[in-house]
């Protein structure tokens, strides 16, 4: 199947150590899946300009083959209040969509649902990460993440999964300016 990427299934996954989840206040995020070596898988999640009707898109051609992940991401959508539909591709293909994967964000619940066929990882994110990420005014290249945590799969087995502020190392980072840059990162004194 051609929108379809054969590593964001369960058994594939399985043999995978976990992924770090980074999110750019670009309006990106990152999958860097890692495996037992020092292999390293990149998935970019793009927040299309029009989202909704991308996924429409996907979900015409692919709903034959992936019935069950495209009913989780409309349940999620319907159920969860899920404005922001991410595509997900390989790094360096945006053209080539995994239509077995995507990224939906809850601005209200501050939370993004990362669904990997059936998977469904549910990460919290600090309020400063969504309000940076929905603005969607960031930098897209040579810019620190704003948020970079990794989960070992050994705490979610690739099982349904999640994730809350207690989990994370560091939680919001401000991002830092890209190399070169004169501009200063913006600071919240209240943070």
């Amino acid at each position: 199947m051609k929108f379809h990427e054969s590593l964001l299934e369960l058994q594939s996954l399985t043999a995978l150590q976990g992924y770090s989840l980074q999110v750019f206040a670009s309006g990106r995020m990152k999958l860097t899946l890692s495996d037992a070596g020092t292999r390293r898988y990149e998935y970019y999640a793009d927040w299309p300009k029009r989202d909704t009707e991308a996924y429409r898109r996907q979900r015409k051609r692919s709903f034959d083959n992936l019935s069950n992940h495209f009913n989780i991401v409309d349940t999620l959508r319907a159920e969860r209040d899920c404005r922001g539909i991410l595509r997900i591709h390989e790094k360096g293909d945006n053209n080539r969509t995994a239509d077995n994967a995507h990224v939906l964000i809850s601005h209200s619940a501050n939370v993004c649902f990362v669904v990997l066929n059936e998977l469904i990882h549910t990460w919290e994110l600090p309020p400063e990460v969504i309000q940076k990420f929905c603005a969607r005014v960031g930098e897209r290249r040579g810019v620190s993440s704003i948020f970079n945590e990794y989960m070992p799969s050994f705490e979610h087995d690739w099982e349904d999964a999640t994730f809350t502020l207690e989990d994370y190392r560091c939680g919001y980072r401000i991002p830092k300016p890209p190399l070169g840059s004169s501009n200063q990162p913006d600071f919240d004194p209240d943070f």
